[in-house]
């Protein structure tokens, strides 16, 4: 640790040397800055593994977690969220990346995907029915049109 070398004026000296006594403290805590920051030795922290992305577990309910298990549904017990419900990776604890998303935002999300898969769907069905229409149409009158050649193919058969 560093040693505190300064001097402080003697009370009987009546002209203050500012300059110094700012010095004197200046040199204090770096003294002390430098003690402190020797005391605490950080260990490098192994590297936390780096899973590809999931994106069944980004969006809506999560099937599956970036270290591949499954989800599991907790409850929180913070005074903040108590009773609030969460998906979390079993794995949790292992201290790599893993899922954790609050259950109703999931539920929101997938809802929300629902809603857009369910609006495309009509959509579709609705231009499935009109190319339907179209084609009965077509048939009713490639119909009539038979009925016609088969007309006149007895016209001429009879002449």
């Amino acid at each position: 640790m560093g040693q505190y070398s300064y001097s402080q004026p003697s009370s009987s000296s009546e002209d203050l040397d500012i300059t110094s006594l700012l010095d004197a403290e200046a040199q204090l805590y770096a003294d002390e800055g430098q003690s402190s920051s020797e005391a605490v030795q950080y260990e490098p922290q192994p590297e936390a593994v780096q899973y590809e992305p999931q994106p069944e577990a980004d969006d809506g309910i999560p099937t599956i977690c970036y270290c591949g298990a499954e989800p599991v549904i907790a409850t929180a017990y913070t005074d903040k969220d108590r009773g609030r419900r969460y998906f979390c990776c079993v794995n949790a604890d292992d201290g790599d990346c893993h899922i954790w998303k609050w259950w109703d935002v999931a539920v929101m999300e997938e809802m929300r995907e629902f809603q857009s898969l369910l609006r495309r769907l009509k959509e579709e069905g609705e231009k499935s029915e009109e190319k339907l229409l179209l084609l009965e149409k077509s048939v009713g009158e490639l119909g009539r049109e038979n009925s016609r050649v088969k007309l006149m193919v007895c016209l001429l058969v009879l002449i």
